[in-house]
């Protein structure tokens, strides 16, 4: 491991909360019933991310089965899209252009969708890059899970807020 990701993981590890630490009710049932299920997924959700360790990538799975969330768009996208897509999937190549790219396409993630970034601990660059997307005036609430991160737009959140936990 990177000296930065050491370093970064430590904080991560200090900070993170389970789901007595919260404060939010959407952020305590995210954690009791997503990250906590251990249930079999059900076909249609798979997500397939080969480049995500396991673990992150049966997540991502958990988070599309919870939700009811059917289309992923990965990005960059290999060709022009316009469809619309409930989870926008950044990849850790590339971090410097993640916002721009968040930018250009959030306009296609649906009502109560999810941008997840990976690797967003990686390298400084990464780290960087993640931070700058969490304060972002669109983005309502950021879950750092440490492999990946979450940005959430939903308009019921009234004030951005910033969570670190457990997983």
């Amino acid at each position: 491991m990177p000296f930065h990701s050491f370093t970064e993981y430590l904080i991560y590890k200090w900070k993170a909360m389970g789901r007595h630490g919260t404060h939010s009710p959407f952020v305590y049932d995210f954690v009791e019933r997503v990250l906590l299920d251990k249930e079999l997924l059900h076909k249609e959700y798979l997500v397939k991310c080969p480049w995500l360790p396991l673990k992150y990538e049966n997540l991502i799975c958990r988070i599309a089965t919870y939700y009811n969330y059917k289309d992923t768009l990965f990005l960059p996208p290999a060709a022009a899209v316009e469809h619309r897509a409930d989870i926008l999937l950044l990849p850790e190549k590339e971090p410097g252009k993640w916002i721009t790219l968040m930018d250009e396409h959030l306009h296609l993630l649906r009502n109560n969708g999810v941008v997840i970034m990976t690797g967003i601990h990686k390298t400084p660059l990464h780290s960087k890059a993640w931070r700058g997307a969490t304060k972002r005036a669109q983005v309502r609430m950021s879950i750092d899970l440490f492999g990946i991160g979450l940005l959430l737009f939903r308009e019921e959140f009234k004030e951005q807020q910033h969570f670190i936990l457990k997983y």
